[in-house]
């Protein structure tokens, strides 16, 4: 057996922390899988996992090799994708799963479009806001809207986000004026969640963050709802760029305090380290990035 498949297999079991589990995903035997890692740890001469009938954990021997293995799986099968693909039709399934609003507002169309050039791929999307186990769900790819920490993820990023403080023309035109972010404490806020009395945070030209503590006049889950409501002069919003920037476009909402600022947050594509990442999956996300940016430029 080839040291690549003796390290997909240890990336295998450490990331299910079984071996039974492992061989179940792999397709092979238990024994078989047991017999993997026991020949592994008999080359390199050392104990990489401390087992018992209770008891499961990595040696420092085993961190470090599965640390440091992860990027040479990576590195490999992203090489042997290339040759091996580069010039077949793309086929097969993407599990794919993308956060709710972001992906309908921002990724959906470029999606259809994708498959439509390739007919032969069959797109499983799930649009949600949950945050799905990539590995044992088995996904493909997913978006995530976060600070990754998750090491046994690889992450490739898309973009940025921040929230944006927005009301409706006609809102802003009678009421009173918006000149510092204190000034929102005698306004309609309109608060994404159930929160009664949420606390802005505007961040100031310098970096200075200001916090304001307010009481909402109307609250929901559903973004598209709320910006519905403050569309129709409910009040102010707090949301997303993306989810906004429809109607910022079209000038049923403007943006306010534009120079306060709000913390940007990465969106990226993550997908498993020490899983093959298919020419398909891999496309897909080029494709939605190029398109992603392409978009924008107009």
């Amino acid at each position: 057996m080839g040291q690549i498949e003796e390290l997909r297999a240890f990336a295998l079991i450490v990331e299910q922390e079984s071996i039974g589990k492992a061989a179940e995903q792999a397709g092979i035997a238990k024994s078989a899988m047991s017999r993997k890692l026991r020949l592994l740890e008999e080359r390199m001469q050392t104990v990489l996992i401390t087992r018992t009938t209770r008891q499961w954990a990595l040696t420092e021997a085993g961190r470090q090799y599965y640390d440091h293995g992860l990027g040479i799986l990576h590195a490999f099968d992203e090489f042997e994708s290339q040759v091996r693909n580069e010039n077949l039709a793309l086929k097969g399934e993407i599990r794919l799963s993308v956060p709710l609003y972001f992906g309908q507002v921002s990724l959906s169309a470029l999606l259809l479009e994708f498959a439509k050039a390739h007919p032969e791929v069959r797109l499983n999307i799930e649009f949600s806001d949950r945050l799905v186990d990539v590995i044992n769900e088995h996904f493909d790819m997913v978006v995530r809207i976060s600070n990754l920490q998750d090491s046994t993820l690889i992450a490739r990023k898309l973009c940025e986000t921040r929230h944006v403080f927005c009301a409706s023309p006609e809102y802003i035109a009678n009421s009173a004026p918006i000149k510092k972010p204190q000034d929102t404490q005698s306004h309609s806020i309109i608060q994404f969640g159930s929160t009664k009395r949420p606390k802005w945070t505007f961040t100031t030209p310098k970096g200075k963050d200001i916090i304001v503590s307010l009481t909402s006049s109307m609250n929901s889950h559903d973004g598209r709802f709320l910006i519905g409501a403050a569309e129709q002069g409910h009040g102010i919003i707090r949301v997303p760029d993306f989810l906004a920037e429809p109607s910022l476009k079209s000038g049923t909402l403007v943006q306010i305090l534009p120079n306060y600022k709000h913390k940007t947050k990465g969106i990226y594509f993550v997908y498993p380290a020490a899983r093959y990442l298919p020419h398909r999956t891999r496309a897909l996300m080029d494709f939605l990035r190029e398109g992603f940016y392409k978009d924008k430029e107009h």
